[in-house]
Parts: C-alpha cells; sequence; structure tokens
C-alpha cells in the first residue's frame, strides 16, 4: 500500500472513531430513554427516578453510575442500590429496599427499623407480625438495639408469632412480653438460639407459668 493510501486509510479511521465517540459520548440517540426499576416493593418508579434526576436524553455513557448509586443510598427506604446501563438507551436501577423487623417509639411517634438498626420510616399504626422494641436510644449505633435485633432475629417462629414487645433497657437485661402478658427474662443476647429453643420447648410442652427465666441456658426457671 501507497503512502497516499496509508494516510488516508488513517483518516478515514480517525473520521470514524470521532464519529462514534460523538455518538456515544454526545448524542441523544444513545441516550437515556428509559429507566428500569426492579426490587422495588414500596419506593414507586417515579420517586427513583426523581432521586437520580437524569434528563431524558442525557448519553448513557456519560451517566455517573456510582453517583447515581450514591444518591439513590442517601434515600432512607434503600438498604443498597445497584445502577448499570444496558444499551442502547436504558439504566437498570436494582434496589434492595429496607425491610421491617421491629418497631420503636420516638417522642411520641412509631418507626420502623430494619436489620441494621436504621430507623426508615413513620408509621401511624404498627404493621402485622412487627413487634416493639423499646430501647432508650434506637438506632444503627445503639448496643442495646443491636442485641434486641439480635434476640428478635434468634427466635423460633412460634415464639415471633406470639411476640409483642422486647424490652432492653441494658444489654443484660433483656425481656420479652408474649401477647398473654406472660413475660420471659432473656439476659444478654448470647446464646440467643439455645435459648429460643429451651424457651419453645417449655411452651410446647405445656409447662404452665407467667414468668418464664431463660438467662441461664443450662438452668431455666418457670414461675
Amino acid at each position: 500500500m501507497t503512502r497516499r493510501r496509508l494516510i488516508s486509510a488513517g483518516a478515514v479511521v480517525l473520521v470514524i472513531s470521532a464519529a462514534l465517540g460523538w455518538l456515544v459520548l454526545y448524542s441523544s440517540a444513545l441516550g437515556v430513554n428509559t429507566i428500569e426499576v426492579r426490587g422495588a416493593q414500596v419506593l414507586s418508579t417515579a420517586t427513583v427516578t426523581d432521586v437520580l434526576a437524569i434528563q431524558p436524553g442525557t448519553p448513557l455513557a456519560r451517566v455517573d453510575l456510582a453517583a447515581a448509586e450514591a444518591s439513590l443510598e442517601n434515600v432512607t427506604q434503600i438498604e443498597s442500590a445497584s445502577v448499570s446501563r444496558d444499551w442502547p438507551g436504558t439504566l437498570v436501577v436494582q434496589l434492595i429496599e429496607r425491610s421491617p423487623i421491629a418497631a420503636v417509639d420516638v417522642n411520641g411517634t412509631t418507626w420502623l427499623l430494619d436489620r441494621f438498626g436504621v430507623l426508615f420510616a413513620q408509621v401511624s399504626a404498627l404493621p402485622q407480625g412487627i413487634v416493639v422494641l423499646q430501647v432508650e436510644r434506637p438506632g444503627p449505633d445503639d448496643r442495646a438495639t443491636s442485641a434486641g435485633i439480635e434476640v428478635i432475629q434468634a427466635l423460633a417462629p412460634a415464639i415471633r408469632s406470639i411476640l409483642v414487645r422486647i424490652r432492653a433497657p441494658s444489654l443484660t437485661q433483656i425481656e420479652l412480653e408474649l401477647t398473654d402478658g406472660r413475660t420471659v427474662l432473656w439476659g444478654d443476647a448470647d446464646n440467643s438460639v439455645r435459648k429460643s429453643q429451651i424457651l419453645a420447648g417449655l411452651l410446647a410442652g405445656g409447662v404452665v407459668g407467667t414468668a418464664y427465666d431463660v438467662s441461664s441456658p443450662t438452668s431455666a426457671v418457670v414461675r
């Protein structure tokens, strides 16, 4: 190939590369025309779209995915978010919303909190199956909150179904209140799975009492 032809071929390649670069980075032909939201149970697509604040036609290649994920994760109801591109013009948003594990009272209002202790939704009525967690300072950095959540997660389904309230005035004084007014002294959150097994056995075996003490798993007491 002659030198002139090589130069011409190189020029063509440069022109094509520049055109492709412009098409991908600046043209609305490969811009965002759809935002697909997956995993949302409570939040609407409109809410997610408003949070992202990405204008239709914005070149898909220029969308800052990390920034988009960060903006979504600033929404209290969202536990985690993943944003990806689906060419030619779709932005895919995969959400994991926070799920309530308990409810807490904050200055007379009821808040739902998730497995990490994050308060994420204020409610006027307690949802079915959600227990009340009583702690002095509910939140993700509160050790009593974490201990209460650990106990809830360890409970057998038969116990959770009759659980009304967990009180955790301190890390070592956790107490359960059941639907019929019976109480269970739990102690600390250590050995919670074993304590749950012991309590479930006592209840299933018809051991009658108004107060159960499983704070020491090796020597449960019924009064």
